[in-house]
């Protein structure tokens, strides 16, 4: 079971799901946020601060279920941008997971709840 199928098990269908690896993360108007690490990319190329820029839609996230790939794991980049980008995603992750009622970590189709 992936995260979006995990998603769908715990709170149903949702009417819209935003994938941010094909939008841009300013139009986030669905109920789930599939990708946010993408979301990260996007924003960093852009030389957009991502933790600021999801700080400040953090209304709207609250009522969001965001999922995003674990990305800090294997084998460190040579490249400096997506060392930072591993970096820029890990801040963001522990900050939305300061701020959420629920956290789950999915991997390798096991679900643990770590928060909630």
């Amino acid at each position: 079971m992936g995260k979006r199928d995990y998603a769908m098990k715990l709170y149903g269908s949702f009417e819209a799901v935003c994938e941010l690896s094909h939008n841009d993360p300013g139009g986030i108007k669905a109920g789930l946020v599939v990708g946010i690490h993408e979301g990260v990319r996007s924003l960093m190329t852009r030389n957009i601060d991502p933790l600021e820029f999801f700080s400040s839609m953090i209304g709207t996230l609250r009522h969001c279920v965001i999922t995003g790939d674990e990305i800090s794991g294997g084998v460190i980049p040579v490249d400096a941008f997506s060392r930072k980008w591993r970096d820029e995603t890990g801040r963001l992750y522990q900050y939305l997971a300061r701020e959420a009622e629920i956290v789950d970590r999915v991997f390798a189709g096991l679900a643990l709840r770590l928060k909630g």
